[in-house]
């Protein structure tokens, strides 16, 4: 059976369609051909899922892909696409998704980063002693050499793990760089003697489970006058291009002579230190307890003496009686709770600005916010290349505050 791919879906899988039925083909993009066979395709409801096919001719639009694991590897989705046609279609993802889910129509624009060795983290999985990815959707494990979004540094590491150290007692590896320096979490049972000797010198820090057992306890980060604390369980954007990017757009929406902020869903402090200079006053609510801990360090790192940090639900500690200049939203992939939702229309700032890795759980909340805000801006920066995800920052303007 031959399908030609028409268009993609939200999650990077090629669409065609043929005698009315749809058809959802992984690793594909616009105009591949393809030869399918019954017993490839998992039939559901309203689409059918093709798990194998046989390519029979290439979309002009294909690229050669560099990396070997792609086909089975499930950590990218776009690889085969020029990068500017991976830009154009996060770019009419997420128009797609504000139009269906909040019935807006807008202009968005999109800045790119580098679509290779990106990511300053990477969670290895390991299975018997061998090391890799895991598929999409599941747990099947890919075993690598190394991967072409982290930064050669990190796949030495690699190289070091699978040929120096018994590591069939582990579960997981999580490895993380910054400024050149390398952190390590082994999760699971390994000898600390062997492990020390193996990888001390290519390593600054070596944790096992959540005991340091060498070196640093911190990483830095630096986002150009400011520098963050990064521990084992600290958040921080994988990409350091693109969360400069990011936190400039924060900065420009957000505007001068601001006098009281608040910074919801605030996590280690980033966005509140990265602005603080436009800011009298900052107040940052976070649930997580390390969170809190590493912003309040990260606060005193940077010599800031105005912003506060309120650890606790921000359904709940959010006040509607309260007034701000401005409010940033920067919540879960599960986006903002009713509670937050109630309470940002009562307190009605002139302006928000959220933050999201989520575009349909970002269009339902703008959704509702829309009866107090108009859309003023959608900017998009490609923090994760390669694959279907992106980064979105939206400015809402209340709509009685005239501009």
């Amino acid at each position: 059976m031959l399908l030609k791919i028409e268009r993609m879906n939200h999650t990077g899988e090629g669409i065609a369609t043929l005698d009315g039925l749809v058809f959802f083909i992984p690793k594909t993009i616009p105009g591949d051909i393809i030869d399918i066979k019954e017993e490839d395709i998992i039939k559901h409801k309203n689409y059918n899922q093709v798990l194998k096919y046989k390519m029979i001719n290439e979309s002009d639009e294909r690229i050669p892909i560099p990396c070997k694991y792609y086909k089975e590897c499930g950590g990218c989705h776009l690889m085969g696409m020029k990068y500017h046609n991976q830009l154009e279609y996060k770019k009419q993802k997420v128009r797609d998704i504000l139009n269906k889910y909040a019935n807006i129509q807008t202009n968005i624009d999109i800045e790119e980063t580098n679509p290779y060795e990106y990511r300053n983290k990477i969670t290895l999985q390991v299975k018997q002693g061998k090391i890799g990815l895991y598929t999409q959707d599941s747990n099947t494990l890919v075993l690598i050499e190394k991967c072409l979004l982290i930064p050669k540094e990190l796949n030495k590491i690699i190289k070091i793990l699978k040929e120096r150290l018994d590591l069939s007692n582990v579960n997981q590896i999580i490895l993380k760089i910054m400024k050149n320096k390398i952190m390590i979490q082994i999760l699971g049972t390994i000898k600390k003697e062997e492990t020390i000797k193996e990888l001390s010198n290519a390593v600054s820090s070596i944790y096992l489970n959540d005991d340091l057992i060498y070196g640093i306890p911190y990483l830095k980060e630096k986002l150009l006058s400011h520098e963050f604390f990064v521990s084992p369980t600290s958040f921080f954007q994988i990409n350091h291009e693109g969360t400069l990017k990011l936190y400039n757009k924060i900065k420009n929406y957000l505007g001068n002579n601001n006098k009281n902020i608040l910074d919801l869903y605030c996590g280690t402090g980033t966005i509140g230190i990265y602005v603080s200079d436009n800011c009298k006053k900052i107040t940052g609510i976070e649930l997580n307890s390390s969170s809190v801990e590493d912003a309040r360090r990260n606060i005193i790192l940077n010599s800031i003496n105005n912003i506060t940090i309120l650890q606790g639900d921000v359904g709940k500690l959010l006040k509607a009686t309260n007034t701000y200049d401005a409010i940033i939203v920067d919540p879960p992939r599960s986006g903002l709770d009713r509670k937050t939702k109630e309470a940002l229309l009562q307190i009605n700032s002139p302006k928000i600005i959220y933050v999201s890795c989520n575009p349909i759980t970002l269009a339902r909340d703008i959704n509702t916010l829309k009866n107090n805000y108009e859309v003023k801006n959608i900017s998009l920066i490609d923090m994760f290349p390669n694959t279907y995800h992106v980064e979105c920052v939206v400015l809402l303007i209340f709509k009685t505050i005239k501009k």
